[in-house]
């Protein structure tokens, strides 16, 4: 991955918020459930937005044994997605693709160096207009 110099220097202002992104990429990639849930805080919230203006639905779950699997079931091995690491709102996050089309941005907040919140945007409108951060 390829990073332009001001971003570099944001993300090395947030090493370990950049880390744990990281590591939720990897432990997702692999479906490593031990690893995934080593990184999430108990009460941890996943929020998923469809990203339709016309429609507007969201969904929410909350603790682990609900968040894991719906973690696993979007950038899990059987997603068929690739899980790129960028800046999202300033700070590190995902984007998820499928072919050439970006399919989703992931958002995650970090609170005591375990997430808290991962903010799923479904059909992200803004990046398909090329707005990249």
């Amino acid at each position: 991955m390829v990073l332009a110099a001001e971003e570099k220097v944001r993300w090395r202002a947030r090493p370990a918020h950049h880390r744990i992104v990281h590591e939720l990429r990897r432990a997702c990639e692999r479906a490593d459930t031990a690893r995934l849930t080593s990184l999430l805080q108990r009460d941890i919230a996943v929020v998923v937005d469809a990203g339709d203006d016309s429609h507007p639905t969201i969904r929410m779950v909350r603790g682990m044994s609900d968040a894991v699997p719906l973690l696993l079931h979007g950038m899990g091995p059987g997603a068929h997605i690739d899980i790129e690491e960028r800046t999202v709102n300033g700070q590190a996050g995902l984007l998820l693709h499928r072919g050439d089309v970006t399919i989703a941005v992931v958002g995650i907040d970090v609170t005591s160096r375990l997430i808290s919140a991962v903010w799923i945007l479904l059909n992200p409108e803004p990046l398909r207009r090329g707005n990249h951060t």
